[in-house]
């Protein structure tokens, strides 16, 4: 197939981690022989850019023929609805269906209505905007285990201490670095020699190494919809503690060595304290428990979505010229 991905996130030098997912499945996708071209809208930089995609999307879509337009995220699917002939698919991703601005989730409940088919994330997600659940997946080529002491090494963290990684932007309120702060200085308060290492905008090659080198993924959030951190987290072997947000339940569920808890400092740093020994354990088992979202079975279930749109508009096509032959 020919696709077309319209995105607000994706990677960038300035930005090396922004929308790092999107990019994994324009990758996966590629390897799989289609082709994809990419818009990348950067609207965080200029509103007026979105304007400026929407002539990008229908100067593309009237010079090439795609098979399938796909939007990740609510707003990025503005810009797209001007495409022509494709079919229009549209990935939903947690912000733009659960975020803190009204305008935002109407925004997106509206476009919704004007797509072939509808992706979200999780299933928290589609009780919201009725769609098809497919999580984002992790490149488990990419996200694998390192020594510890040798990752502790590459990245100057120090040797002994225990290190909780909080793989977020902190200038975001949702994420809650508040309460991750705290819940560390709570560990420190009862003795425990732990730090917190925050990690942003890291390209995606280096992150293997930062969940390598922590003893520990913290995701204290006050909502997500499919947290990749999580799966590329468990994908290098590394315990995970986190509030019950997005698919976290189902993504921890039955995984020794990983907790979910209230947003409680207190009761993070007791969960964090109970992981910690996980982290060197040969018995912890979190890398087999993501073999299910292997980023090529995320992808194959992708192809599969577009797959059914192109059927389902062939199939009307064919109704339509036997209506008129009638």
């Amino acid at each position: 197939m020919r696709i077309l991905c319209v995105t607000n996130m994706y990677p960038s030098p300035q930005r090396p981690g922004s929308g790092a997912f999107v990019c994994q499945q324009v990758e996966q996708l590629r390897r799989f022989g289609h082709t994809v071209d990419v818009i990348d809208i950067l609207g965080s930089q200029s509103k007026m850019n979105y304007l400026r995609c929407t002539l990008d999307v229908v100067r593309m879509t009237s010079a090439v023929a795609y098979d399938i337009v796909h939007a990740h995220y609510g707003y990025s699917a503005y810009p797209a609805m001007f495409r022509l002939r494709a079919p229009l698919v549209i990935t939903l991703h947690g912000t733009d269906v659960i975020g803190q601005s009204i305008f935002e989730r109407l925004s997106t409940r509206a476009v919704s209505h004007f797509a072939d088919a509808v992706i979200v994330v999780s299933e928290e997600l589609r009780r919201r905007i009725p769609g098809i659940v497919i999580p984002c997946g992790v490149d488990l080529g990419v996200f694998k285990p390192y020594d510890r002491d040798k990752a502790r090494a590459r990245l100057g963290w120090p040797k002994d201490k225990h290190i909780v990684l909080f793989p977020f932007d902190p200038a975001r309120p949702e994420k809650r670095y508040d309460l991750a702060r705290a819940s560390i200085e709570r560990l420190v308060q009862e003795g425990v020699d732990a730090e917190l290492m925050t990690v942003v905008n890291v390209p995606n090659g280096e992150m293997p190494w930062c969940y390598s080198a922590a003893d520990a993924l913290l995701l204290c959030s006050d909502y997500e919809g499919s947290p990749t951190s999580i799966k590329e987290a468990l994908a290098c072997n590394r315990p995970v503690v986190a509030t019950d947000v997005g698919d976290v339940g189902e993504l921890l569920n039955g995984i020794a060595g990983t907790r979910i808890c209230p947003q409680d400092a207190g009761t993070i740093a007791r969960n964090l304290r109970e992981v910690f020994d996980w982290s060197r354990s040969s018995e912890f088992r979190g890398r087999a428990a993501m073999a299910r979202y292997d980023q090529v079975l995320t992808v194959e279930k992708i192809v599969g979505v577009y797959d059914d749109v192109l059927s389902n508009l062939r199939a009307k096509a064919v109704g339509k010229r036997l209506l008129r032959s009638g």
